[in-house]
């Protein structure tokens, strides 16, 4: 008998041969010559030593060793195709571990962990907070949220939306140094409110022209979020994303004195190239970007 590999593939053609019952539809399913697939159920025949198909003039017919061996056939392929469903689906289970920053997390993910909980019900977030990271391949995730450039090799990068810097503070901090009055020179007596991870400060005075020292007077935190916390309870003024700063604006806690600054760069989910296909890091990408979409 020949080996176990071109048992399987004339097994594979005998099996597609009794489903169209016929050699020149077997032929085109297979994208083979009918002849082909004539000899593959020959060498089978011979290798099993019984004949598996009755020849017609039009017609085959599966001879009653044929339909023992097609029956038990089909039954182990059943078994191994829903082996296989089994296993991609169990793959949608256990731990799904996310890399991302504090604001994302609290602005973006975590509103929507209840939906997602009920598309799967069976998956676990392990969410760990890691405001900025560096080297993608010395980190343990599955899945990573972050702002920025973050294109590195073997690394899938897909762009979320796009962001804009804006100063912000209270009502009360505005009105106490009458930003809204005095324009961009009411910076100068302010106090401002960095994340120490972030240059957006410096950024966006050159992007308006001025040359004050943003940090004369500040308080620097290492979260961007406790920054902008700082701002409701009029610490200073702080800059932030607006994306993640529309909802004080319109309530009213915080005030926007100032215009906001273009960036280049964007929110994305990166996750390792090798691993992007696994299901539950292919259907969790899959989520997300039906997320987006709506």
């Amino acid at each position: 008998m020949n080996s176990k590999q071109a048992l399987l593939k004339n097994m594979h053609t005998f099996n597609v041969a009794v489903k169209t019952m016929s050699f020149k539809a077997a032929a085109n399913e297979l994208h083979l010559t009918q002849s082909a697939v004539s000899h593959r159920i020959k060498v089978l025949e011979q290798e099993l030593g019984f004949n598996l198909f009755v020849r017609g003039t039009r017609q085959l017919f599966l001879t009653p060793e044929g339909e023992r061996l097609h029956n038990t056939l089909a039954r182990s392929l059943s078994s191994i195709f829903n082996e296989i469903d089994n296993i991609q689906s169990s793959d949608l289970s256990g731990d799904l571990r996310i890399l991302t920053a504090h604001g994302f997390a609290r602005e973006w993910l975590v509103p929507r962990l209840g939906k997602f909980k009920q598309d799967f019900p069976n998956l676990n977030l392990l969410v760990n907070i890691h405001e900025e990271i560096a080297e993608l391949d010395k980190e343990e995730f599955d899945i990573a949220f972050y702002y920025g450039d973050y294109h590195q090799p073997n690394v899938y990068y897909l762009p979320l939306f796009e962001e804009m810097y804006l100063p912000i503070c209270s009502p009360q901090y505005a009105k106490e140094h009458r930003l809204l009055e005095r324009g961009h020179q009411g910076l100068e007596s302010v106090n401002f409110l960095h994340s120490s991870l972030s240059t957006a400060w410096p950024r966006w005075l050159e992007s308006v022209g001025s040359n004050i020292d943003c940090y004369r007077q500040s308080y620097q935190f290492t979260q961007q979020g406790l920054a902008v916390e700082a701002a409701k309870q009029s610490a200073g003024v702080a800059i932030g994303r607006l994306r993640f700063m529309t909802k004080a604006i319109e309530s009213g806690e915080l005030l926007a004195p100032f215009s906001a600054m273009e960036t280049k760069q964007s929110y994305a989910l990166l996750c390792m190239e090798s691993m992007r296909d696994r299901p539950k890091i292919a259907a969790f990408i899959h989520w997300v970007k039906a997320e987006l979409a709506q």
